[in-house]
């Protein structure tokens, strides 16, 4: 299954851009489990990548009677979005949407959709950050 990527682009800058999408998630009431950091697992090894985050969020309550219904989804929960350093200090916000990958496991198809309103929501509302900054 081909996995279709959206991106979200910035006028913001990558740490302001990061601070946005954690604000985002946690006004959505959701919990963020991990925060990955390749860029600075990199420079611990000598090399060098833009800045590089992926945060693992999701919601237990909802997360969890889709795993128990569909326990192949856990390959897929908790969600991740991808905050990345772009040229002309700038960034990009993005994820892979999972209703059609979802609906392929047996996932209900209004279960699934769910999942992708959340993503989209969060991603839109941390590319306009002046919202979240007020």
């Amino acid at each position: 299954m081909l996995v279709k990527i959206q991106e979200h682009r910035t006028m913001q800058g990558f740490q302001q851009t990061l601070t946005a999408v954690t604000k985002a998630i946690k006004n959505a009431g959701l919990t963020i489990f991990a925060e990955i950091d390749h860029a600075g697992a990199a420079r611990e090894n000598g090399l060098d990548m833009p800045e590089t985050r992926v945060i693992l969020y999701g919601n237990p309550k909802v997360g969890t009677h889709v795993m128990t219904h569909t326990p192949l989804s856990a390959l897929d929960l908790p969600l991740r979005v991808l905050v990345r350093e772009l040229p002309g200090h700038r960034a990009a916000i993005a994820f892979h949407p999972v209703t059609d990958m979802f609906e392929a496991l047996g996932v209900k198809i209004h279960d699934a959709e769910k999942f992708d309103v959340v993503q989209n929501s969060i991603a839109s509302s941390a590319a306009d950050s002046k919202k979240l900054q007020a």
